[in-house]
């Protein structure tokens, strides 16, 4: 358990981790506005706040007088507004992370990270990572990981970045989109037999979702590199979902950073099934990203760290 908590996979609750290893947690993902508890009913208004869900590797370093990535919100080009997840400090093996630095977002961008750490991350193993899941749906480890094999895709079950990569281009971009396309044009005639339905009626706890497959195929359509660094920094992750409400969320790619075809496919597909399911009961119909990255985990999606020795 302590090893769990000292790795912290980027799209699993750091909570989870705190409370297997009886250690505080190095941070808690800042969607207060999302969040809704399993049993009671989030804000009708919720729905409306802008933004920004990515896939985003553990293990990013937070120094005095940056956002670090943890404020509830921060102004993004265009005059939006951005919802961040928190990436969890940066740990030493053996060693717990600083407590998290807590100051008002007010900048036009938060200061970049000192290096990047996409390049380097490391995929934890599903047995670690179905342990982890187990501490959020009610299910035993062992259970966890027989789904996880069941339900595994191979369009999210990719090596990121991957080896052997290139700079994006619009033919893998168009190439990836299709292959996304197609992936959810199958699974949305499963119905309920579907690996990505039971996913995320498992991680969620919902008696009742509803699944917007025509909203996911418009944002993979729409999905465009970000060249220019306009959209992000690109430092703690290569593609996310952003906008200013998630009913209208683009998906943005890093277009400068090297990745496979298949690394590249894998990531439209992660960000395009957030805001995929969403409750049918009165409140926030948005799931929180905590949720929505179990479900995806379930689904083979890599669970990323970034370590130091």
């Amino acid at each position: 358990a302590q090893a769990f908590a000292a790795r912290q996979p980027f799209s699993l609750a750091p909570s989870t981790f705190a409370a297997m290893s009886g250690r505080p947690s190095a941070g808690r993902a800042c969607t207060a506005e999302r969040d809704s508890t399993r049993g009671g009913a989030g804000k009708a208004e919720a729905s409306h706040v802008p933004a920004t869900r990515r896939k985003r590797v553990a293990g990013s370093r937070r120094t005095a007088g940056s956002a670090g990535g943890r404020c509830p919100s921060s102004t993004v080009a265009g005059g939006g507004k951005r919802k961040r997840k928190a990436a969890p400090a940066e740990h030493r093996r053996g060693a717990a992370g600083p407590e998290p630095r807590k100051r008002a977002c007010k900048e036009a961008r938060p200061e970049q990270v000192s290096e990047s750490i996409t390049e380097n991350a490391v995929t934890l193993a599903d047995h670690v990572v179905a342990v982890a899941i187990s501490f959020i749906v009610p299910r035993a480890p062992r259970t966890v990981r027989e789904l996880m094999r069941r339900w595994e895709k191979p369009i999210l079950k990719a090596t990121i970045p991957g080896a052997g990569g290139r700079r994006p281009t619009k033919a893998m971009l168009d190439s990836a989109k299709e292959a996304v396309l197609r992936f959810f044009t199958l699974e949305e005639a499963r119905g309920k037999q579907s690996a990505v339905v039971k996913a995320f009626y498992l991680a969620s706890g919902e008696p009742a979702l509803h699944f917007d497959w025509a909203g996911a195929r418009r944002r993979v359509r729409m999905a465009s590199f970000d060249m220019r660094q306009e959209v992000d920094s690109w430092n703690e992750c290569l593609a996310m979902t952003s906008g200013e409400t998630n009913a209208v969320c683009e998906i943005f790619v890093c277009g400068t950073k090297k990745v496979t075809l298949r690394a590249l496919t894998s990531l439209i597909c992660h960000e395009a099934l957030h805001n995929l399911a969403r409750r049918t009961r009165q409140g926030n119909p948005f799931l929180s990203e905590d949720t929505e990255h179990v479900g995806m985990a379930l689904l083979g999606d890599p669970q990323l760290v970034h370590m130091v020795d």
